[in-house]
């Protein structure tokens, strides 16, 4: 009985002997756990890699966890600190430095121990505390512990350095020098090695909430330390290893520490070339993590299994409020399959597919599991093919959806057309909660602009979009015109033309030559044309001075003229003779071509009359009269002078 109570009462005062020690601030056994854990994995993983060229892929099993804190050799850290202590004493120092070296020594010893204790040949469970014991009861009743300071992150920091025997990071030692919730120590070239020391500096730390070590090539290895530290670390709530390459090893490794931690709420994963083979382990992580409710795998190769699995997953989940999946190569069927996943998932809020290619299935998915969804806030589809096919789809879906408020379509090939759909569809939305669209990437026209400022004055929204269409030229819509004679050989027309005017062709040079130089140039043929009033383009001015213009000198003799006169008479004939073979009476296209210049002279003959009856008017209308004045003709009798007498006589 006295043996059994000896034996009860040294465990007990082991047990208090710890406690005073993490009670005065030592370090306590999680932290040389985590060292031990870290070496093990080192060790495991080292071992396999060089027996195996490509590494195993079951996760490293943890042996002896559960070793209690009466394993630790109490007296070999008592004596070791006690003769710092004591030649500090003597020296009259009381600095940092003593302290720092006594909590030093004894982290260095604690480890020490432990690894001898993991070691896969020794057996925990057979250890006799009776048999050889390291201290005796009585030495343990009567010994005094020293008082130690907790040690720093720092300090941590410097010891691991110290015992890995590798340069610290200035930069990390800056960040962790005053206590900080955020150490960010992305693409500063850490490897497998120098992460090390940081997760263990981590382990114990109560100040850093968010770690980011992305953009650092640590492998397998370095994401298996960093789960370490968080299977014990309590305070991390955000953990960033995108562009890490973890691995199915690292990924193992950190699903398997997730299940014990109980603060992170944000992972993430990116650019990490996670297949489909290693999906599962996604799943695990997501299983395990009860607190984690934002997952970025964007810029990964989940593929079609990946997307599969990941569908099934979401289906039950109620954990994540967060999800990143772009760039994972998900096509028609896998797209369909995730976005059919909603229609059952009660707590994602927010879900990112841009970059992949849903396409028309993956929006007839949407249009079934949107009506139904209540959860979801904002949908990202950035350059998910959809079309002006698929977007009916998509739009019946956001038609009967009451909660989502952030819609994303920006670079879809849907066109303007597709982009004035969107608007319209929220325009007819009774219950629309919607007040963000985005369509950048995707032009509208003026059209557009017009249903924008008409649903901002109904609802506020802010919706962005591409450029701005902007022409010079208004095209008008005009309805097809029966007598538009582009659709026939300009030659052909002239010809067609002379004879139904009964012109012949030296008449017709005649008049188009009206510079009498007996050949026509193209402006000749222009003005000519617009005084017959025939409706042709320049193009077809050029194709008749290309045609009748054998000599290529720019111009258009009586003899060119007559050739081709000739020919196309020929092609007539036939024309006309091959309708006739088929049991027509002529041929249509030549029927319709003089129905539409008979049209065309009796309109020019009629407005040449009344040109001319108008001229008459006006020329007669303003023709002066000449008014004659009446004479009144008054006759008068002559008056005649008598002669004198004398004269008479004479």
């Amino acid at each position: 009985m006295e043996g059994i109570t000896d034996k009860t009462n040294s465990h007990n005062i082991a047990h208090e002997a710890a406690a005073n020690m993490e009670d005065e601030g030592s370090v306590d056994e999680t932290l040389t756990e985590a060292i031990c854990c870290m070496d093990m994995r080192e060790r495991t993983y080292l071992c396999q890699m060089s027996s195996f060229g490509n590494g195993l892929h079951n996760a490293t099993s943890r042996t002896n966890r559960d070793t209690s804190a009466t394993s630790l050799d109490i007296k070999r850290i008592y004596n070791r600190t006690h003769q710092v202590q004591t030649s500090s004493s003597n020296n009259n120092s009381d600095s940092d430095s003593v302290h720092r070296i006594s909590d030093i020594e004894s982290l260095r010893l604690q480890v020490e121990f432990k690894r001898q204790r993991m070691e896969p040949t020794s057996s925990v469970s057979s250890f006799d505390y009776d048999e050889d014991e390291a201290i005796q009861l009585v030495d343990v009743k009567n010994a005094i512990l020293p008082k130690k300071r907790a040690l720093k992150t720092d300090d941590v920091y410097l010891l691991a350095c110290s015992m890995l025997g590798i340069t610290p990071s200035q930069a990390y030692l800056k960040q962790v020098s005053t206590p900080s919730s955020i150490v960010r120590m992305k693409s500063c070239g850490l490897s497998r090695t120098t992460i090390k020391p940081i997760a263990v500096s981590i382990v114990r730390d109560r100040y850093v909430k968010i770690l980011d070590v992305s953009g650092n090539d640590v492998g397998p290895l370095g994401v298996m330390f960093v789960a370490e530290m968080m299977n014990a670390n309590t305070c991390i709530t955000e953990l960033d290893l995108s562009a890490t390459n973890p691995g199915r090893d690292g990924l193992g490794a950190l699903a398997a520490s997730l299940k014990h931690n109980k603060t992170l709420q944000i992972l993430r994963l990116e650019s990490n070339n996670i297949d489909h083979t290693e999906a599962d382990l996604i799943i695990e992580i997501i299983r395990n993590s009860a607190t984690t409710d934002e997952l970025y795998l964007g810029h990964n190769k989940l593929g079609y299994d990946g997307g599969t699995l990941l569908a099934k997953e979401l289906e039950t989940n109620t954990t994540l409020r967060v999800l990143d999946l772009q760039w994972n190569h998900f096509r028609k069927e896998s797209g369909a399959r995730l976005s059919y996943s909603l229609k059952t998932n009660r707590t994602l809020q927010r879900l990112n597919l841009a970059w992949n290619g849903l396409g028309k299935e993956g929006c007839i998915a949407l249009a079934k599991s949107l009506p139904s969804n209540q959860a979801l806030r904002e949908l990202d589809l950035t350059n998910n093919r959809i079309d002006v096919v698929s977007l009916p789809f998509l739009l019946h879906g956001l038609v009967h959806n009451k909660h989502l408020y952030c819609i994303k379509l920006p670079m879809n090939p849907m066109t303007t057309e597709g982009a004035k759909a969107v608007l319209k569809a929220i325009m007819r939305m009774q219950h629309s909660a919607i007040n963000e669209v985005n369509l950048e990437g995707i032009p509208v026209d003026r059209e557009f602009m017009k249903i924008l400022l008409e649903l901002k004055s109904k609802k506020r929204i802010i919706v962005e979009h591409g450029e701005e269409l902007q022409t010079g030229i208004e095209v008008e819509i005009r309805e097809h015109n029966p007598n538009d004679l582009n659709r026939f050989d300009p030659v052909l027309v002239l010809v067609e033309y002379m004879r139904i005017d009964n012109l012949r062709i030296i008449d017709l040079f005649q008049y188009l030559d009206v510079q009498n130089r007996e050949k026509l140039s193209l402006g000749d043929l222009r003005d000519g044309v617009a005084t017959l009033q025939l409706p042709l383009t320049e193009y077809h001015l050029e194709v008749i001075m290309k045609t009748i213009d054998t000599k290529r000198d720019g111009y258009i003799d009586i003899e060119e003229f007559m050739n081709a006169h000739k020919e196309m008479s020929k092609t007539i004939v036939q024309r006309t003779t091959r309708a006739r073979k088929k049991g027509k009476k002529e041929d249509i296209g030549l029927m319709e071509l003089r129905k539409i210049l008979k049209e065309i002279i009796e309109k020019r003959n009629k407005h040449n009359k009344e040109r001319a009856s108008n001229r008459k008017q006006e020329e007669e209308s303003d023709r002066e009269k000449v008014y004659t004045k009446k004479a009144s003709l008054t006759v008068t009798k002559p008056k005649f002078s008598k002669p004198e007498e004398g004269k008479k006589s004479k």
